[in-house]
């Protein structure tokens, strides 16, 4: 395998010449900070979410929708922001951007009711949107190529750090400030984004040619059709899958709406998306292992959590110490990697990345219910340096393969493949957790008989324990058959959680398959 020196594209280009900023470390840090703020809101309201809905007197039901009209906004706003980038300009864009963004999260904790914290949530997803498909063509844009791996190094850093912090941050709030610090961290947040974005980013003229030739049924198509489908998916366990007709509804229209994008995609005079491009190996297997590693980095975020808080009764902010394992070591392992992928072989990477996944999996699936944080250091640090690995040399690979006039499509592609990559972790594990659970409920409670001599001796052990601090023998006889129900249950979401491991060491496995059969990029 040649180095990745050797893999840069003769991109020259076709396309418009890009407006090169004066200040582009200005620009690099603006499309930056949207890209954390924009995955920090999102986990900080899923986190809080138990807080939120207290503060405003709103149910489970209700309150499950705050989160989605965020995320499913960023769906609607996905394809279009690629085209309102090259019509009205990057800098017009990430700042009405940065502004929509920043009044929609100060005005959110001020909302008299759910209704309009879910218009507020869709209007700051809306703004959040652009930030992330926005940022990789800046990048490309305005850092010479042998630094485009720390401008990727460092896009891939703030997505981790904000996916693994956020949990640290909304414990703190809960215990020492108030919820509605998880918005106006948000709106204080857009202020220095919006600075940088000013003094970093150089106007741009308006693109009539493009504003005329506009693919506007195939965006109207594509972001309707993603943002329901994404709703879908984000609610479906909830609801009870095709149990609800709401969902149902949802997923047939969201295919449908699809399916009509991919239609017109190949009749349209002027397409939005160059097919073709996906029809490339390299990038067709690149954008599978995005959506894969973005499974994995949910995985990584949700079982720990999951674990502590149902098995071992920890509090957010404790939860929060043990993925900072995972959070606090990209700012070395981000420009570490990235120095490494400008002189190996980005697949070599690659491959130990996976690796390096498979066995912090394998090594987490071991865990039994008397683990506690210290348990969880080694899986976690072995998962940080996995997932910068992993992450940051397949971003390196896509972007060296790009023509420049595809940087800003793919960057809407990436955005797609990022939030369905999550939201397919979430609701997959979701679901994964509940039937394992439910199995090895069942099949432990096949072993806890009422006449089994071994169940008997445990219960009159907790009758004795109990008894001291129980009024009557009675009480002390039924306290004990809850404390073995709860030994049970105890038990069973452990092993649910070990077999959740297990699933990501086996994703692991088919990412390192996919890997190998990347090709060597084009001299």
């Amino acid at each position: 395998m040649n180095t990745a020196a050797a893999a840069i594209p003769a991109a020259g280009a076709a396309g418009p010449t890009p407006v090169i900023s004066k200040r582009p470390w200005l620009g690099i840090l603006a499309v930056l900070l949207g890209a954390i703020a924009s995955t920090l809101s999102t986990r900080l309201t899923s986190n809080g979410l138990a807080d939120i809905r207290g503060a405003i007197g709103v149910g489970i039901d209700e309150g499950a929708w705050i989160p989605t009209a965020f995320t499913a906004s960023q769906m609607l706003m996905g394809p279009a922001s690629v085209w309102l980038g090259k019509v009205f300009g990057v800098r017009l864009v990430l700042l009405w951007g940065a502004i929509t963004f920043g009044v929609a999260e100060a005005l959110i904790p001020l909302s008299p009711n759910l209704s309009t914290i879910l218009v507020l949530q869709a209007f700051a997803g809306l703004g959040s949107a652009v930030f992330i498909p926005l940022t990789i063509g800046f990048i490309l844009q305005n850092l010479p190529p042998k630094l485009w791996a720390f401008g990727v190094g460092a896009y891939a850093m703030n997505i981790e750090l904000s996916l693994n912090i956020a949990a640290t941050i909304e414990g703190w709030y809960s215990e020492h400030s108030a919820w509605q610090w998880i918005f106006w961290q948000n709106a204080l947040f857009a202020v220095p984004l919006a600075a940088c974005i000013w003094f970093g980013i150089p106007p741009a003229p308006y693109d009539r040619e493009t504003a005329r030739t506009g693919d506007y049924w195939g965006m109207v198509f594509a972001s309707v059709g993603l943002a329901v489908l994404y709703a879908a998916l984000d609610q479906g366990d909830r609801l009870d899958w095709l149990g609800s007709d709401l969902i149902v509804g949802m997923l047939c229209t969201g295919l449908l709406l699809i399916a009509l994008f991919l239609l017109y995609e190949t009749t349209a005079a002027h397409p939005g998306i160059d097919f073709s491009l996906l029809l490339r190996r390299n990038l067709m297997l690149s954008m599978l292992l995005i959506v894969l590693i973005r499974y994995l980095l949910t995985a990584s975020s949700y079982l720990v959590p999951q674990f502590l808080q149902v098995v071992r009764g920890l509090r957010p902010q404790q939860v929060g110490d043990v993925l900072l394992w995972v959070a606090v070591p990209q700012v070395v392992l981000a420009p570490t990697v990235a120095w490494l992928v400008n002189r190996l072989d980005a697949r070599y990477l690659q491959v130990v990345g996976m690796l390096f996944l498979i066995v912090a999996n394998f090594h987490a699936s071991f865990l039994t219910s008397a683990w506690a944080e210290e348990n969880f250091i080694v899986p976690q640090l072995l998962t940080a340096i996995g997932q910068s690995l992993a992450l940051i040399s397949l971003l390196f690979v896509v972007v060296r393969n790009l023509p420049m006039d595809q940087i800003l499509a793919f960057g809407a592609l990436l955005q797609t493949a990022r939030l369905f990559g999550g939201q397919l972790g979430s609701a997959g594990l979701q679901v994964f957790s509940r039937k394992m659970e439910q199995v090895h409920s069942n099949l432990l409670g096949q072993h806890v008989g009422t006449h089994d001599l071994t169940t008997l001796e445990r219960l009159h052990t907790y009758t004795g324990i109990l008894l001291p601090n129980t009024q009557g023998t009675g009480a002390a006889d039924a306290r004990a058959v809850g404390a073995l129900s709860e030994t049970v249950r105890t038990q069973a979401f452990t092993l649910t959680y070990a077999d959740g491991y297990l699933l990501s060491a086996g994703v692991a496995l088919l990412g390192l398959l996919m890997v190998l059969c990347l090709r060597r990029p084009a001299s």
